[in-house]
């Protein structure tokens, strides 16, 4: 059976599950039981997260999307489809990262989407009436009433501490035509003048297409509160503007998220740059890894009596930071290299011997061009997205160790244990993504590696 038709049967059966819960079943259950289903289904496809790290602490977070329409193929029951972007963000990005699926924004069931109303009737979502998709005999006074209801009980969900997740958009598109036009809807919610919820912009690209043809992305944008674009009512005068720039930014998110960016060349560029335009070259301490080396932003102030360089790249697996090595290094000639990697690697489902393996092979190529340099290599952390790995971590880090211990020039830097304790990992060292290190994460790894350089 193909991906395709794999992922059919996934969605049929989610649905069947849903429509045939018992009476009395309760809408959260119903919301945790889709999430738990849909975490499963999308595992078996191709899919790519950017932006994690802009995943804010708290409660009561308002999350825009750019809506997609559904491939046809994907018809869970007669005239009903499951909408795989809200879905991917009631499972992947609420109920994953921050154990509740959240609530949505729907549409209310035209009188002859049967299915449609049967399916969403169980998640008890705030529902309003979409422009295109409104019966043409409805009373003008319940539309207005019933939309009126929406920003009450949207408030009073955000109140008690409820995501919501809404596309301001008010109908679906292919990813060549999104975003489309924002409405005030979301935006005005977001305007409350007394607090204001945070706004975190989701992207979304290709869940309009076949899983077996694309890979569905996500890139998470840094989240905003509607003050910082002017506006601290809903009825200011700078909504519309703000909309408006909100909506141009989408247009060109949604553009860069479609480009085939896998290896890196962008990033790479801006990096040469970077490193080309270093004047002071002396005793140059290069950091050199994935996303925990580029998130690192006070490389220079934590380390004020080194002469620092900072080319880390997020994503970067062991074979990228190989590929790219001659490129970024050709302008400048290191005292030392401080590197991490091989935490990327875990997710193409290599053995730890295979990841050791590499780490040694790309050591050596980095001896060989510069003999005179010292290599400090910071152990792959354990992480909260990682808890079923952490064996394997360990062995890598532990491998690593044993194999180097005779080589001069190399540094094994103990990282993994200073985030454990009490036999659990520090939690309050990670940011909400569980993955990325907060400001307690990086004062631990930069004491770590002080210590180190210092000796």
């Amino acid at each position: 059976m193909s991906i395709d038709q794999n992922f059919l049967e996934s969605l049929q059966n989610s649905y069947n599950e849903i429509v045939c819960l018992p009476k009395g079943s309760s809408a959260l259950n119903a919301r945790i039981l889709s999430a738990q289903q849909m975490q499963k289904a999308f595992e078996a496809l191709r899919v790519q997260i950017k932006g994690s790290e802009n995943l804010p602490h708290g409660k009561g977070i308002v999350f825009i999307y750019n809506h997609l329409e559904n491939h046809p193929y994907f018809t869970a029951a007669e005239g009903f489809q499951i909408t795989l972007d809200s879905h991917f963000i009631s499972s992947i990005i609420l109920q994953k990262y921050y154990g509740q699926p959240g609530t949505r924004v729907v549409r209310h069931s035209l009188p002859n989407e049967t299915n449609h109303k049967l399916y969403f009737d169980r998640f008890d979502y705030i529902r309003v009436y979409s422009k295109e998709f409104t019966p043409p005999d409805i009373d003008k006074k319940i539309l207005k009433k019933t939309n009126a209801e929406f920003y009450r009980i949207a408030q009073e969900e955000l109140l008690q501490g409820t995501h919501i997740a809404f596309s301001p958009e008010g109908n679906s598109y292919s990813t060549e035509e999104s975003p489309g036009k924002f409405r005030k809807g979301v935006f005005r919610l977001a305007s409350s003048p007394k607090e204001q919820p945070l706004v975190v912009p989701l992207v979304m690209v290709n869940f309009d297409k076949l899983p077996s043809q694309a890979t569905y992305k996500c890139a998470i944008m840094p989240p905003f509160r509607m003050q910082d674009y002017g506006v601290t009512h809903p009825d200011s005068k700078h909504l519309s503007k703000a909309i408006e720039k909100i909506n141009k930014k989408y247009q060109r998110w949604v553009a860069d998220l479609s480009k085939d960016d896998s290896d890196f060349k962008r990033e790479i560029q801006i990096l040469k740059q970077k490193a080309i335009k270093k004047k002071d070259a002396r005793d140059l301490i290069v950091f050199y890894g994935s996303s925990t080396l580029r998130l690192w932003k006070n490389v220079a102030k934590d380390f004020p009596n080194w002469n620092t360089l900072n080319l880390g790249f997020g994503g970067a697996f062991i074979h990228s930071l190989d590929k790219y090595f001659d490129v970024l290094f050709s302008k400048i000639q290191p005292k030392s290299i401080v590197l991490y990697l091989g935490g990327n690697d875990l997710t193409l489902g290599y053995s730890s011997s295979k990841i050791v393996d590499e780490i040694l092979s790309f050591i050596k190529r980095i001896h060989s061009k510069f003999p005179k340099t010292d290599i400090y290599n910071i152990s792959i952390k354990p992480s909260l997205e990682r808890t079923g790995q952490l064996d394997k971590i360990k062995m890598i880090n532990h491998r690593l160790k044993t194999r180097t211990d005779s080589l001069e020039y190399f540094h094994q830097i103990d990282f993994y244990q200073s985030l454990i304790l009490n036999n659990k990992i520090r939690k309050d060292h990670f940011l909400q993504d569980g993955l990325h290190l907060n400001s307690k994460g990086y004062e631990v790894l930069k004491n770590c590696l002080n210590q180190s350089l210092s000796q």
